[in-house]
């Protein structure tokens, strides 16, 4: 499995650009790639129609679903943008928070995790990452979709988020914040085994990815980047409870060493943590970061400068849904942005909406 190697997945042209965004080369325009859906049934309908509402079990997850799912996508997204269709182990699974004891729950669009650690004092974590039945299933999702996919597409590892992303969700958001100050040891030991979680599913899966010839694409839907070399994405969307001092002085020195354990890394950052521009771009071992277009409570200027400042260092990508916006937003893009290092992700809900989205790249194609 290891000795295949993807080809012909985008033209010579494409993989130059990715590989002109990944340095930071001038370019005559962005890269850009469109992503069909956005709540899970829009993404795998198929696989979240046969899902039991409630409680989810690891066998409660249908592989054959998932790969006609994938299949569908891809037929769908061929020829629409820069990012070809890059498939993984369903992403909406919160994944690691069930190797950590979550309970996993599931409504019709949607699946989250519960918390599970009520009480420090019943605290273990002496349990084996590779004999959890979640982690079982989740490899074995990775390995089937890699012999399916035959080189038609890419399999990238699953969203896995990150260490102070599982401990909130094992706490609860409330008493997560609160073990900062209450429980500051067990909140750095917690936090380490939550790394190790993630450092081991992540190398799990990256062994299983086979080699390509043309570089890697990572992950499935709105957070896509091109790397060199394999890919992960990483994030922790749970620094929005925390203070700056806090996530300084508890998280970031867990994220800085995982992002140097591993070839690159991408680094997924929502409209409610801008602060924490300042500190990420300055890690070495994050190669490309991501700052989302946030749809509600917006602060639509703030995160036209987060992007500004993330840009002048390192590769960004833009993510945002559609809407009869995109217009007058991406001809702002295009006269405040320098045309390095720029890729941009649009969610959209059909295939009419990618074509007024690829139409609207169209216009800019001799800028």
């Amino acid at each position: 499995m290891q000795d295949r190697v993807v080809h012909n997945t985008m033209s010579k042209d494409t993989l130059r650009r990715h590989r002109a965004l990944w340095n930071r080369e001038q370019m005559d325009r962005p890269t850009w790639g469109v992503s069909l859906g956005f709540f899970a049934n829009e993404v795998y309908p198929r696989t979240m129609a046969n899902m039991p509402p409630g409680p989810v079990n690891p066998e409660d997850i249908s592989i054959e679903n998932l790969l006609e799912d994938c299949d569908d996508r891809w037929e769908a997204q061929r020829d629409l943008g820069d990012f070809p269709y890059t498939c993984a182990p369903i992403s909406s699974v919160p994944w690691l928070e069930a190797i950590a004891g979550c309970p996993i729950m599931a409504s019709p669009t949607s699946l989250w995790a519960e918390p599970c650690l009520h009480d420090w004092t019943n605290w273990e974590w002496d349990r084996s990452v590779p004999a959890n039945p979640w982690a079982r299933k989740l490899l074995e999702m990775m390995r089937v979709l890699v012999e399916h996919s035959k080189g038609r597409y890419q399999v990238s590892p699953t969203l896995m988020r990150g260490p102070a992303d599982i401990l909130a969700a094992m706490r609860g958001a409330t008493q997560f914040a609160m073990d900062f100050l209450d429980e500051p040891d067990l909140v750095v030991t917690a936090l380490h085994q939550c790394a190790r979680i993630w450092r081991e599913v992540a190398q799990d899966q990256l062994d299983l990815i086979p080699p390509s010839s043309e570089g890697y694409i990572a992950l499935d839907a709105a957070l896509r980047a091109w790397a060199p070399d394999k890919l992960l994405w990483l994030q922790e969307d749970a620094m929005a409870l925390l203070s700056p001092k806090l996530y300084r002085d508890f998280v970031l020195p867990i994220d800085k060493d995982l992002s140097t354990s591993f070839p690159c890394v991408a680094f997924h950052l929502h409209g409610t943590a801008l602060w924490a521009i300042d500190e990420l771009v300055r890690v070495s071992g994050i190669n490309v970061m991501e700052l989302n277009l946030e749809a509600v409570m917006c602060d639509e200027e703030g995160t036209f400068a987060g992007w500004k400042k993330i840009v002048e260092h390192k590769p960004l990508v833009i993510w945002r849904t559609y809407g009869d916006d995109f217009s007058s937003w991406l001809a702002r893009i295009f006269r405040e942005f320098p045309l390095k290092g720029l890729a941009i992700q649009i969610s959209v809900r059909n295939v009419e909406e990618a074509r007024k989205v690829q139409d609207e790249f169209r216009k800019y194609e001799k800028y």
